[in-house]
């Protein structure tokens, strides 16, 4: 007998109480063996609306363009069209695939820049706003990505299908959907995490190491798969899959930058020698010192790593270190528990760990953690703290970016700081939800315990 599709509506007290706008929770035919061709095409037709949105939050820049601080201040900047027009993709002398790629190219991740250089092929070269119309084909291009996205959780969530409306309807995905690429990543995480689940090792280590070659951050899957095959004493399922990963995103690199090491050489100079960047908790004593009162002693500044910015490369060697903590943190959550856990959450725990260890974490890396948080049945309350803590530090990243051409109009950096904490402690709530529901499911609620035994 097919199992019924859970409603989240009725399991959920924050979408029982935003289902009253549409008529109070699910009914029983909602439930029905059939909700699976009701579940997939909603969540679709919801993910593509809400890119749509993100279209309208980018409407002042995609009007008027993208110039400096203007863009800033209508927070509508997308590394999308500044690339398009700084690395010249649009202009006579566009660069080649190796040229883009590389790392003097658009600065993005491997396959992120390839997307970006076959995107930028289709726009004409006689248009008279060819940043906009890349930027419309760029935002068709993610849009499929999402919906391959949604599917793919949506159906890996099995009888929880409508948990991938943690993907589809996120708030974030208005104001960070549209910044870069990383809804590419996104698709191919979530496509993963399917093969894992059905048992395709090799296809899900070769998805994994794409969606690495997209977003670096998603590597923390990887390590989330090899500690919970070798939990679940079938160690050799995660080698393959780590193994498979890391031949793709090796041979990706090799296909895409010229050498024999795939430009491995140059990546890891230009990364040990790149300062803390925005969002970036290496960036705090920066912030902190520049909080100073001129003439005045600031105990906490003088504190904290000696009341100055990091150097380059000490900011690289704690975030090393940092990786190297949230491995090994994983590696004790995974053993600890007390049965072999689901990979979702373990995997959200380490990718939302790299993200706080890395030496920039920009808007858009948000999305990285939205098909995780939907396997992870994650509560819809615990949701909307880390979203809203993320909405509000979109709008001051870009007031304290612009605060460099107009200080009057824009946020100090006393301010900014407090909401890069916000943001930093959302994401460590999301991160210590997911390590709960690894270490140990939370009880059912007796409404719901009912209502499965109704059933």
């Amino acid at each position: 007998m097919t199992q019924p599709v859970v409603s989240p509506s009725r399991v959920d007290p924050v979408v029982r109480s935003a289902s009253e706008v549409v008529g109070g929770p699910a009914g029983r035919r909602l439930s029905s063996a059939t909700g699976f061709w009701r579940a997939v095409p909603v969540l679709v037709v919801m993910a593509i609306a809400m890119i749509g949105l993100a279209g309208v939050q980018k409407q002042h820049c995609r009007a008027q363009g993208w110039s400096t601080p203007d863009q800033f201040w209508h927070a509508c900047y997308s590394d999308i069209a500044v690339l398009y027009g700084s690395s010249a993709l649009g202009g006579p002398d566009r660069p080649g695939l190796t040229e883009a790629v590389g790392q003097g190219g658009l600065g993005q991740p491997p396959l992120a820049s390839a997307a970006m250089w076959l995107v930028s092929a289709l726009v004409p070269g006689d248009t008279t706003s060819p940043e906009r119309r890349f930027f419309d084909f760029s935002a068709l291009l993610l849009a499929v990505a999402l919906a391959v996205g949604v599917m793919a959780v949506a159906v890996a969530a099995g009888r929880r299908r409508w948990d991938a409306a943690h993907l589809a309807v996120s708030p974030v995905l208005v104001t960070a959907g549209l910044v870069s690429y990383e809804l590419l990543a996104v698709a191919l995480v979530g496509a993963a995490l399917l093969a894992w689940k059905r048992e395709r090792w090799l296809v899900s280590g070769v998805l994994l190491g794409l969606a690495v070659a997209a977003a670096p951050a998603t590597a923390g899957v990887g390590v989330a798969m090899l500690a919970v095959a070798i939990r679940a004493e079938r160690a050799r399922s995660g080698v393959i899959a780590v193994a498979a990963g890391l031949v793709t995103w090796f041979g990706v690199r090799i296909v895409l930058l010229p050498g024999v090491t795939g430009g491995l050489g140059a990546a890891w100079r230009d990364w040990k020698d790149s300062a803390p960047g925005y969002g970036s908790t290496w960036l705090i004593p920066q912030l902190v010192e520049a909080s100073r009162p001129a003439r005045h002693h600031n105990w906490l500044a003088d504190w904290w790593f000696g009341a100055g910015s990091l150097a380059p490369s000490t900011a690289t060697a704690l975030a090393l270190l940092a990786i190297i903590g949230v491995i090994v943190m994983v590696s004790m959550l995974v053993l600890m528990a007390p049965q072999p856990p689901a990979l979702a959450p373990v995997a959200l725990v380490a990718v939302a760990g790299f993200l706080a260890a890395s030496k920039s974490l920009p808007v858009q890396a948000c999305l990285l953690l939205l098909p995780l948080i939907a396997l992870s049945g994650m509560r819809w309350r615990d949701h909307l703290i880390w979203a809203t803590a993320e909405l509000a530090y979109f709008v001051a990243v870009w007031l304290y970016i612009g605060a460099q051409s107009d200080p009057n109009r824009g946020l100090p950096a006393s301010f900014y700081v407090c909401f890069l904490l916000a943001r930093l402690a959302a994401m460590g709530w999301i991160g210590l939800q997911a390590g709960m529901a690894a270490y140990g499911p939370r009880p059912m609620p007796a409404h719901v315990a009912a209502h499965a035994v109704a059933r």
